[in-house]
């Protein structure tokens, strides 16, 4: 027991300086406002929030643990504690899947150091970097459950509960995970099918705040190809596509890519080190370790294969085939966060490495502090391969405070008549001099306490755009595109109040609203009424919270365990 606790506390060390090292100045007093990640004072308890207002839930459940922990401290401090906790948890769990001090320090700080961590963060996805954080515990719970140990199944009902809390990224990177270990080949079949039907029922419970809205609520589920086709994988090294995403990058996004993975010698140091952890993993057969290991090895091909089908020729047409035309299939365009759960494995595998190499000294007869030394300095592999991710994404992320005029005006609103608020100009994303002109998802979604419609086409470089999938947005961008009849569409589609913004770049993107009344003028921000116009209808009454009455259902289904296993461990 000793030795987990100390592996695990050591982990959790490591995470912490990684943490603290990489968000550097950004921990200052402030909000982080960069790409997704968007964080204000005080997210209020919505429709939007809880995602059933028919759009598409793509921020469900962690908008609403989010909300409800900016009721508790400010939300520029729920930011960084969350942000915090993925390094922390990251380097815990791993720790956790090793077999000393030395490996699991290697291996947290492969997990806490990697492309994948350093670029979903700089796109602002904290909701995948916290399920990818969970990974680990789910491993190990499901392993405990393979192996029959006391009260894992509540342990597992728990992670899957903690995973189902950052988003259906999370929930389902975890539950991939957790599936590869129960399949793990053991005898008792009657035990193996209840730990199935065990995991299914908590997961399919725990997750119905996204998957029944998407199902049932939103307006639309459509996927275009287009959006297929820009969010594939994509080569970050000179190593194509494959070396990339075996090293943890291959992210779509080229402004999120780091300088140092264009050079062929560094990438290529990570990955050599990479294919080494697996090459010495087969040759040791360490899916023999146990049920952890073997499940893991497992995921993280999975996962690795996930992440490559859309980019290759014999895989890009059923991907496309299967995110466009399936029900749910969309969770599988941006094809790259599912080298998460690779990652998870080349962690445990490096940390393994770093043993083996002490290991070897030591049978050398080294003297064990050189030995240990030499360990270490391989140990330091991910920070010489990954620079740009100390301090702050090398500087680029920063702390800043929202202008005092957006805290008045977003009081005001909110303190208006009933009606649906548009923000012009028409796009998705802002740019604002408080915040450096860093690209930034326009935050009057989350500083409202409203009905907010903003466009959610999303404009790519090069000039391809990837389709919304709100028809109501839709259809007020065919107005705007046409400069013809704007308040008029506005008002049928529900809308009273527009709130213009005029320090945006793109601010010949806003209508004339000459007929419109300006009500408030405060800083850059300018705010019209159009009038009364057509409310819009109540989404599917009190049937439409059927998803978060199924997930307080996993709550008590996993309490109601732990209750059970409690008392038959007293008798």
């Amino acid at each position: 027991m000793k030795a987990t606790v100390g592996r695990r506390g050591v982990g959790a060390v490591v995470g912490l300086v990684c943490g603290l090292i990489a968000l550097g100045p950004s921990l200052a007093p402030g909000f982080i406002l960069r790409y997704d990640l968007v964080f204000v004072p005080h997210l209020a308890l919505g429709d939007r929030t809880l995602g059933v207002d028919g759009s598409v839930p793509r921020a469900v459940p962690n908008d609403f643990v989010a909300a409800l922990l900016s009721h508790l401290a400010p939300g520029w401090v729920i930011e960084k504690v969350l942000l915090l906790a993925v390094f922390v948890l990251a380097g815990t769990g791993v720790g956790a899947l090793l077999r000393s001090r030395l490996g699991a320090a290697a291996g947290a700080l492969v997990a806490c150091w990697n492309p994948y961590v350093a670029e979903r963060l700089s796109i602002g996805h904290w909701g995948y970097l916290l399920g990818y954080a969970c990974v680990p515990f789910l491993v190990g719970a499901a392993a405990a459950v393979r192996q029959g140990v006391p009260r894992s199944r509540v342990r597992l009902g728990v992670w899957l509960l903690a995973a189902a809390a950052t988003g259906s990224t999370g929930a389902v990177l975890g539950m991939i995970a957790v599936l590869a270990v129960l399949a793990v080949p053991s005898p008792g079949l009657r035990r193996r099918v209840g730990d199935f039907a065990w995991a299914a029922v908590v997961f399919v419970l725990a997750n119905a705040t996204w998957w029944f809205s998407y199902l049932f609520l939103a307006s639309s589920t459509s996927t275009s190809r287009v959006g297929v086709e820009a969010f594939r994988s994509v080569a970050d090294t000179p190593w194509g596509v494959i070396g990339s995403l075996l090293t943890g990058g291959g992210i779509w996004n080229q402004g999120v890519w780091f300088s140092e993975r264009d050079s062929a010698v560094v990438s290529g140091l990570a990955l050599l080190v990479a294919l080494l952890s697996a090459g010495l993993a087969v040759r040791d057969r360490v899916w023999r370790a146990g049920p952890a290991v073997a499940g893991l090895a497992l995921a993280g091909l999975v996962g690795l294969v996930l992440a490559a089908a859309s980019a290759l020729p014999l895989g890009r047409d059923l991907m496309t085939t299967v995110i466009t035309d399936l029900p749910g299939g969309g969770l599988l365009r941006d094809a790259q966060k599912f080298v998460g759960l690779w990652m998870i494995l080349v962690a445990v595998l490096a940390g393994r490495l770093v043993e083996r190499v002490r290991d070897v000294g030591a049978a050398a007869g080294v003297e064990r502090s050189t030995a240990l030394t030499v360990a270490a300095l391989v140990a330091c592999w991910p920070v010489v391969t990954l620079t740009g991710f100390a301090w702050g994404l090398g500087g680029s992320l920063h702390a800043v405070d929202y202008p005092a005029s957006y805290t008045r005006m977003a009081q005001r609103i909110d303190a208006l008549p009933a009606g649906g608020v548009a923000v012009f100009p028409w796009g998705l994303y802002r740019q604002y001099a408080f915040d450096d002109d860093v690209v930034v998802l326009d935050p009057w979604q989350r500083l409202l306490d409203r009905d907010v419609v903003v466009d959610d086409d999303l404009p790519l470089v090069g000039g391809a755009v990837v389709p919304g999938e709100s028809p109501r947005a839709a259809r007020i961008t065919d107005a705007v595109r046409a400069d013809r009849g704007v308040p008029a569409t506005l008002r049928r589609e529900g809308v009273r109040y527009v709130l213009v913004q005029t320090d945006q770049p793109t601010s010949g993107d806003v209508p004339d609203l000459g007929s419109a009344r300006r009500i408030a003028s405060d800083g850059t921000l300018r705010l019209y009424d159009l009038g009364s116009g057509r409310p819009q209808p109540a989404t599917h009454g009190a049937v439409r919270y059927t998803g978060w009455l199924l997930a307080g259902l996993a709550i008590l289904v996993v309490g109601a365990r732990l209750v059970a296993e409690g008392l038959t461990h007293r008798h």
